[in-house]
């Protein structure tokens, strides 16, 4: 696929679409399906010392990103970390039958492995959109939207999507407005564990969800305002993702978005 066919088959219909095998040629890729040491090795020569925001998690968060229990903080901390300091932790964690999260998440690439993008450039996109970096270990991102259009490109590991038009808002149960582990707001559903006594609405939501799982090699489009909850799966997982602002789906805008969590908050 190139960059015409993108904008006029996939983007222009402001849908979800699961790009198979999108950058399976990539180095990157390449060197994942021969194992995690090969990818690290693989990654490590473009890392020349520069350091981005990496959450961790204790055991118990159970990889999820979330609130404390009082709702007043968050349950994980950030630091400061290369890809290789990254990488070594994640190595050492599989070790652990009940262990840690650790997360890069949304890094830049120029930031942290300059020459990567380089190396391993994606074909339907304009060159000045900068690509982000996610690697780390297994990691939950509760349902949540971004306000740019996302092309999300797995290299190691598998990412299962679990996705919800803007309208499910009402059947998401939004948690506070300004105060999110995430730039926007969040589900307080724990999908693994969904309480319906609690969340009842949920059920209507799932009626409506898309859930995808991509392989190393694949990609998703994701329109903007559409709600995703995201989970890394595997020992060594890296996605490699695109924001760009373009129109949204006609009448979408944050403020639309909100306005329907907070009336779902409020029945």
């Amino acid at each position: 696929m190139d960059a015409v066919r993108f904008q006029q088959e996939v983007v222009a219909r402001q849908q979800p679409a699961v790009l198979r095998g999108l950058v399976k040629d990539w180095a990157a890729v390449q060197a994942s399906q021969q194992g995690p040491e090969a990818l690290c090795g693989y990654l490590m020569q473009f890392d020349r010392g520069g350091a981005c925001d990496a959450v961790m998690m204790p055991p118990e968060a159970r990889g999820r990103l979330f609130y404390t229990p009082d709702m007043q903080g968050f349950n994980f901390v950030r630091s400061k970390r290369t890809v290789s300091q990254v990488v070594e932790q994640v190595a050492r964690y599989s070790q652990f039958e009940i262990a840690p999260s650790v997360a890069m998440q949304s890094a830049l690439l120029e930031e942290c492995l300059p020459g990567f993008a380089a190396a391993n450039p994606q074909p339907v996109l304009d060159a000045a959109v900068k690509p982000r970096l996610w690697l780390g270990n297994e990691v939950v991102t509760p349902a949540h939207f971004d306000e740019s259009h996302n092309l999300a490109c797995v290299v190691s590991g598998r990412r299962r999507f679990t996705l919800f038009p803007p309208d499910q808002a009402a059947n998401l149960y939004i948690g506070p407005l300004d105060f999110a582990p995430t730039p926007t707001p969040i589900s307080l559903v724990d999908f693994r564990t969904p309480d319906f006594e609690r969340f009842p609405r949920f059920l209507e939501a799932m009626c409506r969800a898309i859930v995808v799982e991509l392989e190393p090699g694949d990609a998703l489009y994701l329109p903007s305002f559409w709600w995703h909850h995201v989970e890394s799966i595997g020992v060594l997982n890296v996605m490699v993702n695109y924001w760009w602002n373009a129109p949204a789906a006609p009448g979408l805008d944050k403020a639309s978005v909100l306005a329907l969590a907070v009336l779902g908050n409020n029945k």
